[in-house]
C-alpha cells in the first residue's frame, strides 16, 4: 500500500512539474525597478556600450527646458552642452535643437539624435535634422538635413534605425505615414510606402486606462532584426507588426507596386509605440492599452512579459551591456493634471529563454 501511495505522489509531483512548464513556456521571469524619473516628459532613450544613458525631451510645449540629456547619478545633464539645448526660433541652422523625438546608439557606439524640426506655432516641421555624435569626445561628427521639400511640411519623423552596413537610415513618419530613407553617403532622401496600409493607422481609437485617443498616429515603432535582413515597423494606432526586406527598400529601381508586394504582416499585436529586438531575435513591444511590455518570439508567438499600473504609456526601449531592458514612460494618454513624474524602468531578466 505504501508503495502505491508513493507512486501516486510521485506521479502527481511529475504532473504538476509538467503543468508548470506548460503555463509559462516562453516568457522569462522579470524584475522591474525604477532607474530614473523627471518632472519633464521624455520619449526616447539610448544606452552606450559603456552604459551611458541618454534621453530625449520633445518640445511639445514652450516649457521644455532640455532637448537631449545624459542621466548621471539620477540627474539629467544637458547633452552635449547647455548651448545646444538653449532653444530659439533660429535653432537647427545654428546647431541647436528644436524638437528632439528620439535617440539611438549604433554598433559603433555613436549617438544619433533625431530632431523633427517641429514648430509649435505652425504645427508643422521646418525640416528635420539628424545628428551623429562621437561619444569618445561628445563632438558632432555629422549633420544631415531632411528638407521640407523631401519629407513634407506635415511630416513628423518619429523613430529611426541606423543601417551602417548599407549606409542608410530608416525613419517612420507618424503624422503622414510611410518610411523615409536617408542615404548617408549622398544625403539623398526618399519616401516610400506612404499610402500603404502597413504604415497607416488601422483602428479609429485606442483606450488606455479609460482614456480614449482618436487622433490617428501612423507608422511609429521601428526595428532591424539581428540578421539585418528585414525592417520591422508598426502604426501606433495599429494591431499588427509588419516587415519588409531591406534589399527591397534599397532598390531605387523597384516600382511602388513591386515594393509594396514585398511587405509582410509579421505578427498580430495590440497598439504599440516603441519596439526593439534582443540579440536572440525576440521582438519586444510597448503594449499601450495593457500597461504592459510584450514580446514576439522567433516563432511569432506573442506573450505578455510584465504588466504593471506604473507602466503608463511605455514609449521607447534600450538594452544595456548586461542585457537589461530599459524603457521610458511618457504618460501621453493622461491629462496633465493626472500625470505624475515621468519614469524610466529597468527590466532584469531571469531564466532567459531562446
Amino acid at each position: 500500500m505504501k508503495n502505491i501511495i508513493l507512486v501516486f505522489v510521485l506521479f502527481i509531483h511529475a504532473a504538476v512539474g509538467c503543468q508548470k512548464k506548460k503555463i509559462n513556456p516562453i516568457s522569462p521571469k522579470v524584475h522591474m525597478s525604477l532607474f530614473a524619473e523627471s518632472k519633464n516628459q521624455w520619449t526616447g532613450i539610448a544606452i552606450s556600450k559603456n552604459n551611458r544613458v541618454f534621453v530625449s525631451f520633445p518640445r511639445w510645449s514652450a516649457d521644455t527646458p532640455v532637448s537631449v540629456a545624459e542621466i548621471i547619478n539620477g540627474k539629467t545633464i544637458p547633452f552635449p552642452d547647455a548651448a545646444w539645448n538653449r532653444w530659439n526660433e533660429n535653432a537647427g541652422s545654428k546647431n541647436q535643437f528644436i524638437c528632439v523625438q528620439s535617440v539611438y546608439i549604433d554598433e559603433l557606439n555613436q549617438l544619433w539624435i533625431l530632431d523633427t524640426g517641429y514648430d509649435l506655432k505652425t504645427d508643422a516641421t521646418q525640416g528635420a535634422f539628424l545628428y551623429c555624435f562621437d561619444l569618445r569626445n561628445n563632438n558632432l561628427k555629422v549633420k544631415y538635413t531632411l528638407s521640407v521639400e523631401k519629407i513634407s511640411p506635415k511630416a513628423y519623423l518619429n523613430d529611426f534605425r541606423i543601417d551602417n552596413q548599407n549606409y542608410s537610415v530608416y525613419f517612420t513618419d507618424s503624422q503622414v505615414g510611410g518610411i523615409v530613407i536617408l542615404d548617408m553617403i549622398t544625403a539623398d532622401v526618399r519616401r516610400v510606402l506612404s499610402n500603404h496600409h502597413s504604415t497607416l493607422a488601422e483602428v479609429d481609437k485606442i483606450v488606455i486606462e479609460g482614456y480614449e485617443r482618436k487622433h490617428p498616429v501612423h507608422s511609429d515603432g521601428i526595428a532591424i532584426d539581428p540578421d539585418k535582413k528585414h525592417l520591422y515597423y508598426c502604426a501606433l494606432m495599429g494591431k499588427n507588426i509588419y516587415r519588409i526586406p531591406i534589399s527591397s527598400l534599397l532598390n531605387k529601381n523597384l516600382p511602388d507596386g513591386s515594393l509594396q508586394a514585398t511587405v509582410e504582416k509579421y505578427a498580430e499585436s495590440t497598439a504599440n509605440d516603441g519596439i526593439i529586438f534582443d540579440k536572440k531575435g525576440n521582438l519586444y513591444l510597448s503594449s499601450l492599452e495593457k500597461n504592459a511590455i510584450s514580446r514576439i518570439d522567433k516563432n511569432r508567438i506573442l506573450s505578455e512579459i510584465i504588466s504593471d499600473p506604473g507602466i503608463k504609456w511605455p514609449d521607447s526601449f534600450a538594452f544595456d551591456k548586461a542585457g537589461n531592458l530599459y524603457f521610458t514612460i511618457s504618460q501621453i494618454h493622461l491629462p496633465k493634471e493626472k500625470r505624475t513624474k515621468y519614469k524610466i524602468f529597468r527590466l532584469k531578466f531571469y531564466n532567459k529563454t531562446e
